[in-house]
């Protein structure tokens, strides 16, 4: 006879297998969780009791028995309520932009949550904030973390909790320094693997047994989001999971992890060098070139705009701002200058001029070189570096190999020979497929976007996944039904840059999944002294948008969409 555990086990198992489940079925599956669970929140949600009895039900989580539930074995180790403040939730540290802003949708609905923490085995993390029943919107948020993650950052729960979405995020499977910290994957090849692919496929399943058992209901639609590394693992759920989630939100993902990590760093790192741990850019260089870049190519969509909007079709080249022989200035390139600049601005090459990595610097992204290109200021608890130059020894020594690979350093690493060593991490860490049938199949849906001023991957990039996907799938027609990639001028990785930072993906995602409307277009707009001055259409890619000739050009109306393939 199938004991309560087994039925729940076999139930939950065919539940991700099929979008539409009956309510017979789910009444079915919660029976045998609270048969292996015990009883729940889900006992008094249906009532909307607040008080003491909500604060009861949180704290019981810790009790649960996660041993055999799908993903783990997973322990909880604390659960309680916490009241929202009068000025609401913390802010995310690292801002992101794609959610637009809580004055826009009047405020967060959430009054107060359960904050509950616990971990998948062995290391696998997590934070669950799970709004009270009466102000739950029904859906499941996930946001993963992103650089080389290591760092639980609770606050990011915050980007889907007040929206009344039942919100988690996970630390990626280890413990580590901010920023591009690999010592805790040195001989450690279970780390890598969930570090690479497993983590935030396992904290889902965990995390959405224990959604169903809080709130008695099935949750209606699960969305996940990330950026950089966190973009990458949106891809992998396409690729490897695609029953996971209904929606992703990938921003400036790195799905080509490996190689911009290895191949592009160490390309990029020789061609900056000062020979002395340094860099032969400053910011100085990098405000020469974005002045010059502008004046080339600052109105290519019919109007100044003051960014550069279009970066594959501007002409820049660094020889455009040489300084004449024999002489120096701040608005001009030493010819050292000139040289870095031109190989950052060109594909990564082995001997034989074969291209290993394909997307270099492109103009406007000169506005974030600083941290990767050139020394930056200190901030609290986040040492100056160059990205470029750190990211390979940290990779290829700690990552690449199930053990320490040594004397790894970046301004000697060879173009034919080293990519030929990295089979084993590209397995690992690369979300490169193109083949999302599967995905597409039970009806899920990508809303992907990528700022044109990038520092750190560069958004062409994102075209040359894209456009791999849609050669898969049957061309633009068949690929734009599920998955849509639309590119922000002027925006940083993620979120920040001199461009138009201010917009909103996420409901324009859940308007596409749960409406039936596909995304035509975004609004996005750009802030001067905290006042929005000036709004503008984003198309889908390969669309443009063009100033019409006629409207108040700092106005989104004044925009018309053209294809580039047919001017």
């Amino acid at each position: 006879m199938c004991t309560p555990r087994c039925l729940a086990d076999h139930l939950a198992l065919y539940a991700t297998q099929s979008r539409r489940r009956t309510s017979a079925l789910l009444l079915l599956l919660h029976t045998a969780l609270t048969a292996l669970f015990g009883p729940g929140e889900g006992a008094f949600a249906a009532t909307d009791t607040t008080g003491p009895q909500v604060s009861e039900s949180c704290a019981a989580l810790v009790q649960l028995n996660l041993e055999a539930v799908s993903g783990g074995p997973a322990v909880i180790t604390s659960a309680h309520t916490v009241e929202v403040p009068p000025g609401g939730l913390e802010k995310f540290i690292f801002a992101q932009s794609g959610y637009g802003s809580p004055a826009d949708r009047g405020g967060s609905r959430i009054h107060s949550y359960c904050d509950v923490t616990g971990y998948v085995a062995p290391q696998n993390k997590f934070e669950l904030k799970l709004p009270l029943a009466a102000e739950w919107n029904h859906k499941f948020y996930f946001h993963a973390c992103g650089g080389f993650c290591g760092t639980l950052f609770k606050d990011a729960c915050n980007l889907g909790l007040e929206r009344g979405y039942a919100s988690a995020t996970g630390n990626g499977g280890h413990e580590s320094l901010l920023g591009f910290d690999g010592v805790w994957a040195a001989n450690a090849p279970e780390l890598q693997e969930d570090f690479g692919w497993r983590s935030n496929h396992v904290v889902t399943l965990v995390v959405k047994a224990l959604i169903l058992h809080y709130y008695g209901r099935p949750i209606e639609h699960s969305y996940m989001a990330g950026n950089s590394k966190g973009g990458q693992a949106a891809l992998i759920e396409a690729q490897r999971f695609p029953e996971d989630f209904d929606a992703l939100m990938p921003s400036a993902p790195v799905y080509d992890y490996t190689g911009r990590n290895t191949v592009a760093a160490a390309w990029f790192a020789q061609a900056i060098t000062d020979g002395h741990g340094g860099s032969v850019l400053n910011a100085e260089a990098a405000q020469a070139v974005h002045k010059s870049v502008l004046e080339h190519c600052g109105a290519q969509a019919g109007t100044d705009e003051g960014i550069v909007t279009d970066p594959p079709s501007c002409k820049w080249q660094p020889e455009m701002i040489a300084c004449s022989q024999g002489s120096s200035a701040p608005d001009c390139l030493s010819p050292k200058q000139v040289a870095a600049v031109r190989r950052l601005m060109e594909p990564a090459t082995n001997s034989k001029g074969e291209v290993i990595y394909a997307y270099p610097y492109i103009p406007g992204t000169e506005t974030q070189w600083v941290g990767w290109n050139f020394f930056g200021a200190p901030r609290p608890n986040y040492p100056p570096r160059i990205a470029n130059l750190e990211l390979p020894g940290q990779f290829i020594g700690y990552l690449a190999d199930a053990t320490v690979r040594h004397d790894v350093d970046a301004l000697v690493f060879n173009f034919d020979r080293d990519p030929e060593t990295l089979v084993r991490a590209r397995r690992i860490y690369d979300a490169t497929s193109f083949d999302l049938r599967a995905f597409k199949a039970r009806g899920g849906k990508i809303l992907m976007w990528h700022g044109w001023a990038d520092g750190a991957i560069m958004a062409t990039s994102s075209i040359g996944y894209y456009e791999g996907v849609t050669k898969m799938m049957g061309g633009l027609r068949e690929t734009e039904t599920f998955f849509r990639l639309f590119l922000v001028p002027g925006v940083h990785h993620g979120s920040g840059g001199p461009g138009y930072t201010e917009f909103d993906t996420l409901t324009a995602l859940e308007d596409w999944v749960e409406k039936g409307h596909p995304p035509e277009r975004l609004i996005v707009g750009r802030l001067k002294n905290g006042v929005l001055e000036r709004t503008r259409p984003v198309y889908p890619y390969p669309l443009v948008a063009r100033y019409s000739g006629t409207g108040d050009p700092t106005q989104a109306s004044s925009f018309v969409p053209v294809d580039p393939s047919r001017h």
